[in-house]
């Protein structure tokens, strides 16, 4: 049993669960999205639509998953209470609602501004904002300050940025504020995103939880501080030289960088893996250890679309897309379907069973929901990401169609498991006292 996520510092149910009940439904419209914008991606063209999906993904699904796993992780990783849970409440509102407005925006008005798009990036900014407040006022009560805390602090900050960036694009659509290209501004916007907020923050929670769940001890944390300032140094480099001097070279040095501070995250990862107690893979696991072998992927397509070699031409512009798909359709998808048996399950466990312990027999964790229909969306998943990670880089709309309804079986059996440990009824057999002889 995950001892490690019971605390006494855990917050109420309440807050956490209507995240992942959001983030599912976000990655079923998601896959419905991806099979209507398959010529869009294959033609590389970044278009209303596309962004639309992209925002349902970052926002409705991963982030919105993120938000419920660390208002329950922040206890543990800290050793501290959430610093409100009010403030989680409508942090939860304001970026279920302003996603909402926002994917509408842009799937049916990409050119210029709306009533929509203003609406629903400020309650976007506002939801950043209060979970910004919420992470960085719970980060100053612990005296825990670990490495793994720093990475968490310093991606929230990288949030903030990310949000702050898009907002000043939208308004310099309309106003023109500075000269340089939208779409080069989109692209500094987007590794915030990605390497800035995302990256980091699984950095600091994986590293904690993994060994946690692989039961290893004794891992070398140095290679943790290194990742943290390689990865900031090259990422915090390569936006400044996108503004003032985008040398290819210094850019795809820069990138490499960032690629080797995340290699010592995998290396650290690694460790644990090979160092674990206990040597048999559940379900989460093992689509928390693909996950990594699609972070390499991700890595070698962001190399290559660093690069822009002249001699591959059109390929470059297919890397970059093969880079943002295998990081937030792969890697992040696939770390969030494998930690929500890790958690989910248990949050539930301890809301229904804590209190009856020893006076009934019990269902544990694990099972809550249908293993068969966890291993059927691994199955659907793999091939779902292989696809689309085949159709992008050979450009063949049909590929990514049927890519599309893989990842919408991945979906749907997916968001049956997350909503029957929802809704799970308690299960309860009194235990028989023995008489007595």
């Amino acid at each position: 049993m995950n001892a490690g996520l019971s605390t006494k510092n855990a917050p109420s149910p309440n807050v956490v669960l209507p995240h992942y009940a959001y983030g599912a439904i976000a990655f079923i419209v998601a896959a419905v999205m991806l099979f209507f914008t398959a010529g869009d991606i294959v033609g590389t063209h970044i278009g209303g639509k596309v962004l639309s999906l992209t925002h349902v993904l970052v926002l409705g699904w991963i982030t919105m998953i993120i938000y419920g796993a660390l208002y329950q992780l922040i206890p543990v990783v800290m050793e501290v209470k959430l610093y409100s849970e009010i403030l989680a409440y409508l942090s939860f509102v304001t970026l279920g609602v302003g996603t909402i407005l926002m994917v509408i925006h842009f799937w049916f008005n990409y050119i210029g501004s709306s009533l929509l798009m203003e609406i629903g990036g400020t309650m976007v900014f506002v939801s950043v904002f209060l979970f910004a407040i919420n992470g960085i006022m719970s980060a100053r009560k612990t005296a825990q300050k670990t490495i793994e805390n720093q990475f968490i602090v310093t991606s929230i900050v990288w949030l903030l940025l990310t949000v702050l960036l898009g907002i000043f694009i939208i308004v310099n659509v309309a106003e023109g504020w500075i000269s340089k290209s939208n779409m080069e501004l989109m692209k500094i916007h987007v590794h915030f995103g990605i390497i800035g907020w995302f990256m980091m923050l699984v950095i600091g929670v994986a590293s904690k939880l993994l060994p946690m769940f692989f039961i290893a001890h004794k891992l070398k944390i140095k290679f943790l501080h290194i990742s943290y300032y390689l990865t900031n140094v090259g990422l915090l480099g390569a936006m400044i030289l996108s503004f003032f001097y985008p040398n290819k070279y210094l850019l795809l040095f820069l990138s490499i960088i960032v690629a080797v501070g995340v290699m010592f995250f995998v290396r650290y990862n690694y460790d644990a893996y090979k160092a674990r107690l206990r040597r048999k893979l559940d379900i989460g696991m093992k689509l928390t250890v693909f996950s990594f072998l699609l972070l390499f992927a991700t890595i070698i397509f962001g190399i290559l679309a660093f690069a822009k070699f002249d001699f591959m031409g059109v390929m470059n512009t297919r890397f970059a897309t093969a880079y943002g798909i295998s990081l937030i359709f792969g890697f992040l998808t696939s770390l969030i379907l494998g930690q929500m048996y890790k958690t989910l399950p248990f949050i539930v466990w301890l809301q229904k069973y804590q209190d009856k312990v020893g006076r009934y027999k019990i269902p544990m964790p694990a099972g809550m929901y249908s293993e068969k229909v966890a291993n059927l969306h691994y199955y659907t998943f793999v091939a779902a990401i292989a696809l689309l990670l085949i159709g992008v880089l050979v450009a063949i709309k049909i590929i990514v169609m049927i890519s599309a309804v893989a990842f919408f079986a991945t979906a749907a059996l997916y968001g049956y498991n997350t909503f029957i440990i929802l809704f799970h009824k308690e299960k309860l057999e009194e235990i028989k006292k023995r008489k007595k002889k």
